[in-house]
């Protein structure tokens, strides 16, 4: 079985009888209509609004005007006041980590903090609640942000700290950060030749002495020390984001590398009616996938439109992060001379990998950042689908394509490649992306228009809990390509903006194409499902920095609603 293969011949024969007519309610015997009515609904972000919506079952039966669509309902139809508000087609996140931020909800929170000096006290305040030896984790400094913007030193930290093991992760999760009692621990606090550690890197001072800074793979080496999480923990961590990604309207997250755990656990919630997000999943597929693994996905159910867990491909991770410098690059890092970043992966061992993943029916989605592993990408795509017949019905997608060198731009649309990007990446990276890359590379960062031919077939996510899940902050980032204060005026790189048609499409019909749904997901017509986020602005006419006060009203999924938010006294 072949998980693109997601909706077969009864689907497209539904599809075309409720199309014909109002009538179509009829295919639903046994269930009860809903009407939502007094709002603004687009079906299809390119299409003008209708006033009503019907559905019955999963399903969009009617759409039009509320009053045909009232007099061709049946008596004891329910209703669903929008309150006014503005209805799009279900958004999605096609690129996130749902367990990962369940952990960063329970751990120290770092973002936005000013200073070194002010990690350290929240990490000190945390150390105080704690006995000691107990481990202190946490995420989301970004030094870029400190007045001297230089990669910290642990010794601070670990005079704050000295009985607690600490470590603490860069905001980009490929950079971390650990104090002498957790270097210790982990064997690596001396003073000469450290190990060779392929796909990463430990940072030493002057002295020869570790930093406590940990590239990439390197974080390994403490982290595999940190208490790993039980079943109880992943559970309680994936309900929790659950809350609050409904909450910000998502009706979808594609979620990115979930381990063996993390994937029976999304199971286990599914068969007990637990899971109200629906959730496209990628195992995590660097370190290659066991036999058992292999002969388990994707399941029957994974084929299903009607599934509300898809397990449908498998993440794999060339590089590192432009932040960290860990993105591997053609040439030498602007600001870093000598340094082009690390390669995670050797081109045999991704090509054995993608062989892997096609003859067994997962879709890759390569991790790549840097123009050099984008490129190494790319070449490893074409000679798949040389060598394996079905290789691009896959649609295989690269996640994040940071920077693409000119060359390679057009070979996206011709390798059929999905460009799965992130837009508050490139609003949180504009900062210093000049700096690691000089003018000319710049040219192909973060260049979603320079991607595709049509950026609608964009498939748009965050990187959460890289960047924050909001998807409003993404469709913010992707019209005006500034910051929440409106920095740079007129948009950094402006000809990449995208219209608000072509951001909230990025966010519907892109990702359902990427998941392969698009044929049952990523609008609103009729037959579709009816997963609908209902806005208290107008995602598509507003001005943009609407987005950044606007709420979620209503989060809607097989036309049932997730959540909904209380109307105010």
């Amino acid at each position: 079985m072949r998980v693109f293969v997601a909706f077969g011949p009864v689907f497209f024969a539904l599809c075309l009888c409720a199309c014909q007519t109002l009538g179509g309610l009829a295919l639903f015997p046994g269930e009860r209509a809903t009407l939502y009515y007094n709002g603004t609904i687009y079906l299809d972000p390119a299409e003008p609004p209708v006033e009503a919506l019907v559905v019955r079952g999963k399903r969009v039966v009617g759409a039009g005007s509320e009053r045909e669509l009232r007099k061709g309902l049946r008596q004891g139809y329910r209703t669903v006041d929008l309150r006014g508000g503005v209805a799009v087609p279900g958004l999605t996140d096609a690129h996130g980590h749902i367990a990962g931020l369940g952990e960063a909800l329970e751990s120290v929170s770092l973002q936005g903090a000013a200073s070194y000096e002010e990690v350290i006290e929240r990490v000190r305040e945390e150390a105080q609640r704690h006995a000691p030896g107990t481990w202190i984790t946490g995420r989301g400094w970004d030094q870029s942000l400190w007045e001297v913007a230089d990669f910290p030193h642990h010794e601070a930290l670990s005079k704050a700290v000295p009985d607690h093991p600490v470590l603490i992760r860069r905001v980009d999760g490929h950079a971390a950060l650990a104090n002498a009692r957790a270097l210790e621990i982990a064997g690596l606090l001396f003073a000469g030749p450290l190990p060779e550690i392929e796909g990463g890197r430990i940072e030493v001072d002057g002295r020869g002495v570790p930093t406590g800074l940990l590239i990439d793979t390197a974080i390994g080496r403490v982290g595999r020390h940190v208490p790993a999480a039980d079943r109880t923990a992943i559970r309680r961590r994936i309900l929790r984001a659950q809350e609050a990604l409904l909450e910000l309207g998502l009706v979808c997250v594609h979620d990115m590398g979930i381990d063996p755990a993390t994937a029976e656990i999304l199971e286990e919630l599914d068969e007990k009616g637990r899971l109200d997000l629906r959730v496209v999943a990628y195992l995590w597929g660097n370190a290659g996938l066991d036999a058992e693994t292999l002969a388990r996905y994707p399941r029957p159910e994974d084929a299903s439109p009607e599934s509300r867990l898809r397990i449908v491909g498998a993440k794999l991770m060339l590089d590192g992060a432009l932040g960290s410098r860990g993105a591997a690059l053609l040439e030498d890092y602007t600001d870093a001379p000598g340094e082009r970043g690390l390669l995670r992966l050797q081109y045999a061992a991704f090509v054995s990998r993608l062989r892997t993943l096609s003859r067994a029916g997962l879709q890759p989605a390569t991790h790549a950042i840097g123009d050099r592993a984008n490129r190494m990408l790319l070449d490893a795509y074409a000679e798949l689908s040389r060598s394996e017949s079905d290789f691009a019905d896959f649609r295989p997608r690269i996640e994040h394509a940071q920077v693409v060198a000119p060359g390679d731009w057009s070979r996206f649309g011709r390798l059929g490649v999905v460009a799965s990007m992130q837009p508050t990446h490139a609003t949180s990276d504009m900062r210093w992306a000049e700096a690691r890359l000089g003018p000319e590379r710049l040219k192909g960062a973060y260049a979603w228009r320079r991607m595709v031919a049509d950026p609608g077939t964009l498939a748009f996510g965050s990187d959460f809990p890289v960047e924050s899940p909001d998807p409003l902050a993404g469709l913010y980032a992707a019209r005006t390509r500034m910051d929440r204060e409106g920095r740079p005026s007129g948009g950094w790189l402006a000809d990449q903006t995208l219209s608000g048609v072509e951001a909230l499409a990025a966010f519907t019909r892109g990702p359902a194409f990427a998941a392969h749904e698009e044929q049952g997901r990523g609008r609103l017509a009729v037959g579709y499902f009816a997963d609908l986020t209902v806005l208290s602005v107008d995602p598509i006419l507003c001005d943009p920095g609407d987005l950044l006060e606007a709420s979620v009203l209503m989060t809607v999924i097989d036309g049932e609603v997730a959540f909904e938010r209380a109307s105010p006294n």
